[in-house]
């Protein structure tokens, strides 16, 4: 079974106000439409997993993947919602991402994760450094999204960082890159 985040999940992480519990979040990032419960039992156990995900699913957060009450059960969507929609389905439509792009990418996760996550982003690091596909990149930037949302000094930088991710995945960032130089 493969499940995706409603737009009430979407709003768990562009939102400041938190709702969840870490358990609860760490399952609800991972869920991505992509993973199948399986995938997700590699990182968390399996009762607690399918406890989570009931949880979830009953209170909106999650739906069961290409379910056609996308948004049924959660807020109507707001701005910011549907622009993290489209960035998402825009790494989705994207593929395969060139290895300039994923460059260009890791040195803004890289960088930014330095700057404001320090010490408390080693893994985010590990993650990004190991990545050498658009599977591995879509990860590590979920990872780095949630690591920013919740660090009090990379919260107000996240959306310009997210909008500097998808300007490079349209090749915007690149062609005024190579215009400088």
């Amino acid at each position: 079974m493969v499940y995706e985040k409603s737009a009430l999940g979407f709003n768990e992480f562009i939102n400041q106000n938190r709702t969840l519990s870490v358990r609860e979040r760490q399952v609800l990032l991972l869920v991505n439409g992509i993973r199948n419960v399986d995938e997700l039992e590699k990182f968390f156990k399996k009762e607690q997993l399918t406890i989570t995900l009931k949880k979830l699913m009953s209170d909106g957060y999650i739906h069961q993947f290409n379910s056609k009450n996308s948004f049924s059960k959660s807020k109507t969507p707001d701005h910011s919602t549907l622009s993290t929609l489209s960035f998402i389905n825009s790494i989705n439509q994207e593929l395969p991402i060139d290895s300039a792009k994923i460059a260009a990418i890791k040195t803004i996760l890289l960088e930014s994760t330095d700057d404001y996550l320090g010490l408390m982003g080693y893994n985010i690091k590990v993650c990004v450094n190991s990545c050498h596909n658009e599977y591995d990149l879509r990860s590590c930037i979920s990872m780095w999204h949630m690591a920013m949302r919740e660090s009090k000094l990379g919260r107000e930088s996240t959306n310009f960082l997210l909008e500097q991710i998808h300007q490079t995945l349209e090749n915007k960032m690149l062609d005024s890159d190579k215009n400088t130089h």
